[in-house]
């Protein structure tokens, strides 16, 4: 048997590895983090049209149960069961609410046919004087079907959209009741699954954005109030029709930061200019602007003391996208929500010794 020498391959010398710039090594990281983080919003803002109901009858519980918190507390340190306040405090809001609603809901109901005939007129002047066209006030004569009637589907839609808003409203006002009873026990039980410099951030965080968002509510509410007054008793004095829905307008528009106030100003400029001309016009252009500007610049810092951690830029971005997502909801949602966010992210921010460069 013959034995065949074995060949030892000689080792090669290891090619170098071609190695990819760092710069380029940095930007694929950075550009991965930020693809998964835009896939996640997306599909997070896709759940969240989904279950815009629920999503908005719990924040406007959480709103109005940080509204009515400091009095619910003051109660229980009286000696009142927390029950019976926190129940008081949904049942007086309620009331005031529903009171408010139904005694508007009249009023403008009976004087809707006139406000439409001012904005018809004003669009009518404008259109041959200046060739503006306001849009929404076209004739509404010849609505429904055949005859003049309208179908079981026209009929289906509004009490469709009635029903919702009834539950939406129910379940909001419920679920403020349960936060103001057994929010206490929900936030430690919520602590509970956290630890160490993580429980103590995320307590601290939550606690900022509850004493901005209570605050953010309540101090609106104020400047709601002053520019609605402020402005009822200037159309009064002035005489234009429908003072006092044009102020009851302002009043629930001012709830929509910016966008919200400006409509229902210029509303009142309309209807004047359709009453009286346009020297009137001009006059409760002036108004508005002089009440407007004391309310932001004047009483909204006293009241709020500094308690919204947003700029303005910030405010019309959060109106905006809240408006595009989620309708009126969400443009008077996505402000406060907004805030509450920045709030807690300060304290943390704060508390990990990092101050922000500028802002609060």
């Amino acid at each position: 048997m013959v034995n065949t020498p074995q060949v030892t391959a000689e080792p090669r010398p290891d090619r170098p590895t071609p190695q990819a710039p760092d710069w380029l090594v940095r930007t694929a990281a950075v550009g991965g983090r930020l693809l998964v983080l835009v896939v996640l919003v997306w599909l997070l803002a896709g759940f969240a049209v989904k279950v815009t109901a629920l999503l908005v009858a719990v924040l406007v519980g959480l709103l109005i149960a940080g509204v009515v918190a400091p009095g619910v507390g003051w109660a229980g340190r009286k000696g009142v069961p927390r029950w019976l306040a926190a129940g008081g405090a949904v049942l007086l809001i309620l009331g005031v609410l529903a009171g408010a609603a139904v005694g508007l809901g009249v009023r403008i109901a009976g004087q809707l046919p006139q406000l439409l005939d001012q904005l018809r007129s004003a669009a009518s002047e404008l259109s041959g004087t200046f060739g503006v066209q306001l849009p929404g006030t076209g004739s509404s004569s010849g609505s429904g079907g055949p005859g003049g009637g309208q179908g079981a589907g026209q009929l289906l839609g509004p009490a469709q959209t009635v029903a919702e808003v009834l539950v939406a409203a129910f379940l909001s006002f419920a679920l403020a009741f349960l936060f103001l009873v057994s929010g206490p026990d929900m936030w430690r039980w919520l602590l509970g699954k956290f630890g160490g410099r993580v429980r103590e951030d995320v307590d601290a965080a939550g606690r900022a954005a509850w004493t901005t968002v209570g605050g953010y509510v309540r101090g609106l509410t104020i400047v709601a109030a002053f520019d609605a007054l402020g402005i009822g008793i200037g159309l009064v004095l002035l005489g234009i029709p429908l003072a006092l829905t044009l102020a009851a307008m302002q009043f629930l528009a001012s709830y929509i930061p910016t966008i919200g106030a400006v409509v229902a100003g210029l509303a009142a400029v309309v209807v004047a200019y359709a009453s009286d001309g346009l020297g009137t016009a001009a006059l409760v252009l002036g108004l508005v602007v002089v009440v407007q500007q004391i309310g932001n610049d004047v009483i909204e810092p006293y009241v709020m003391k500094n308690r919204l951690p947003i700029n303005a830029a910030t405010v019309l971005v959060a109106v905006t996208a809240g408006g595009l997502l989620w309708g009126i909801p969400g443009a008077l949602l996505f402000v406060p929500l907004t805030a509450a966010i920045t709030a807690g992210a300060h304290e943390v921010w704060v508390r990990h010794g990092s101050p922000p460069v500028a802002g609060r």
